[in-house]
């Protein structure tokens, strides 16, 4: 029976996961400046709940290469210590003429400051050891990156509800052996 119950829970999660991911680019994405509308989706496990919420509104620029198509801000509520936890993600298409390259596998393209500290606290957190690449991404690719992960040694944790604005970069290289440098700053808030 606990089997049963910890397959289902999995597959519910792979489901709506998926179902997340997929809207994340099926959108081809607001301009630069544009405001979006906030959505929220949640599932609960037996040990955690995760809610999704994207951003009431965001920003970006420069307007390319990189594309910012989706703002968003993943709650993790652990039942075991009570903590709320919050992980920032953007989806991105490269728009440009030429490819960019960035970072992929265990780390990210994706670096976060968040203005609102009496609603998050930023903590030290378990680093993880795992292998960081750098990808190419052609004309047309998307994808997307998250912050912070488990090799950034720090969480972000929810400490009373409210409203946070959030200042990111997403960094990227071009040329042809990547010398050329590049960020797309994204301006976001969220109510949490």
């Amino acid at each position: 029976m606990i089997r049963e119950q910890t397959a289902f829970v999995a597959v519910l999660a792979v489901v709506v996961v998926s179902l997340l991911a997929a809207t994340q680019y099926a959108s081809p994405g607001p301009a630069a400046g544009s405001t979006t509308t906030t959505t929220t989706t949640s599932f609960t496990t037996t040990s955690s709940t995760v809610s999704t919420t994207s951003a009431s509104s965001f920003s970006f620029s420069p307007s390319a290469p990189l594309q910012v198509s989706s703002v968003s801000a993943q709650t993790t509520k652990d039942y075991a210590t009570g903590k709320v936890y919050l992980t920032l993600y953007v989806a991105y298409k490269n728009i440009g003429g030429e490819a960019v390259y960035v970072t992929r596998g265990c780390g990210s393209s994706l670096s976060a400051t968040i203005s609102s500290t009496p609603v998050i606290a930023e903590n030290s957190g378990v680093r993880c050891l795992c292998a960081e690449f750098i990808a190419a991404m052609n004309p047309g690719d998307s994808g997307s990156a998250l912050t912070p992960g488990c090799w950034s040694g720090v969480t972000y944790q929810v400490v009373h509800p409210g409203t946070i604005s959030v200042e990111m970069t997403l960094s990227y290289w071009s040329g042809v052996n990547q010398q050329n440098p590049g960020t797309t700053s994204i301006e976001a808030s969220f109510t949490l």
